[in-house]
């Protein structure tokens, strides 16, 4: 266990910058308002709103711009395929951050800035982390905290573990960060395609007997794939998924919403991250790649 230097009730002020701010990028960032907070995103929007959960009328917070300055930590919240793109955009200010932190679905991402930050002078210490926090945009045009979750993370590299300060509001520090990772990409492999291919909420993946079927067919999938790539988990994927599912099954999953907006999805960073996994071994994985196959192939009209 690590103790003293993540206390995060710790009361002196850091400066944190979201990079992306999204729904999940909108939540970080009113979690992060007491401290000096900046902002990156393509508007420069610089005020927020957000609905807190179980709250009845919207919070209105700002941010700054973030131009450079220095900065405790820097919050990716974009979508996994744009990280590099985004971080490539501020390049040149990349020397005034401290702690780099990619908070995102998907998996392959980590491996790709890890490797571009080996190319950079002064780079920030690289960090990644997985959110179970529900938020979603509303209509009304604020952001809507959904559901509470944890927001986990831990350096990319384990032996770094002592060079960064206290954690950011709202984060507490895992162990053993890229198990927490592989957890998330299962319950991701099958939530996420299956919402995305049928367009439902996560709890019709149980209700539906049609939708059901094929929930089990692909948690059996994705477990046995786990057990083949010798990815160990601490639960029975199967049972966590149903868990999952029950317990956010008024939610669109991302890659759903993704779907409704025509928005590219995160799918290669999780599908595809397991089919090449999977491929190195010479496993298979019919449903997933189905699944792949015919929603790659539905995105691929969006800009036909």
């Amino acid at each position: 266990m690590v103790s003293s230097p993540y206390n995060q009730s710790m009361t002196s002020t850091q400066h944190i910058a979201v990079l992306g701010t999204g729904a999940l990028g909108t939540l970080i960032a009113w979690y992060c308002r007491s401290q000096e907070l900046f902002t990156i995103n393509r508007n420069q929007q610089e005020r927020f709103s957000l609905l807190e959960y179980g709250a009845s009328e919207p919070t209105l917070f700002s941010s700054t711009s973030w131009q450079g300055t220095p900065v405790d930590w820097l919050i990716v919240t974009t979508k996994a395929a744009s990280t590099l793109t985004a971080l490539k955009g501020i390049e040149s200010q990349l020397s005034a951050v401290k702690n780099l932190l990619l908070l995102q679905n998907g998996m392959g991402q980590q491996a790709e800035v890890a490797q571009w930050l080996e190319t950079q002078h002064s780079a920030p210490q690289l960090w990644v982390g997985s959110s179970t926090e529900g938020a979603y945009h509303a209509e009304e045009g604020h952001v809507v905290h959904a559901g509470k979750g944890h927001t986990v993370i831990g350096p990319w590299q384990h032996e770094c573990v002592e060079q960064a300060d206290k954690l950011p509001p709202s984060m507490t520090l895992s162990p053993d960060i890229h198990k927490v990772l592989n957890e998330k990409l299962a319950i991701n492999a099958i939530i996420n395609p299956l919402t995305a291919y049928y367009q439902c909420y996560n709890g019709e993946l149980l209700s539906n007997a049609d939708y059901r079927h094929h929930f089990d067919t692909l948690s059996t999938e994705v477990d046995e794939l786990f057990k083949q790539l010798n990815w160990n988990t601490d639960f029975s994927i199967p049972q966590r998924a149903e868990q999952v599912a029950l317990a956010t099954a008024q939610n669109r999953s991302s890659t759903y919403q993704d779907v409704l907006h025509r928005r590219p999805t995160e799918l290669p960073y999780i599908c595809g991250y397991l089919l090449k996994q999977a491929a190195q071994y010479d496993l298979s994985a019919p449903l997933t790649t189905e699944l792949f196959t015919s929603l790659s192939a539905t995105e691929a009209t969006w800009s036909a």
